[in-house]
């Protein structure tokens, strides 16, 4: 499958950060520099090629947690 720049850049940027205890793939995604905007559409990009999935738990009050899996598609 092939990927744009800035999705492989976000991919790469999301594993690491699944690899980095105390790190994360939100602190990764920070580290890119995009707009949050750009940041969630390219995301959603990689959703819809089947190459991230992702969740969300509702946590206590109003708070929630956003879960993201890398898949072995691709």
């Amino acid at each position: 499958m092939k990927l744009t720049d800035k999705e492989s850049l976000l991919y790469e940027s999301v594993k690491r950060g699944m690899d980095s205890p105390g790190s994360g793939w939100l602190h990764e995604l920070a580290m890119v520099g995009w707009s949050n905007r750009t940041a969630a559409g390219v995301l959603s990009s990689l959703i819809r090629k089947g190459l991230v999935t992702s969740h969300m738990e509702p946590g206590e009050g109003n708070s929630k947690c956003y879960w993201i899996e890398l898949t072995t598609n691709g």
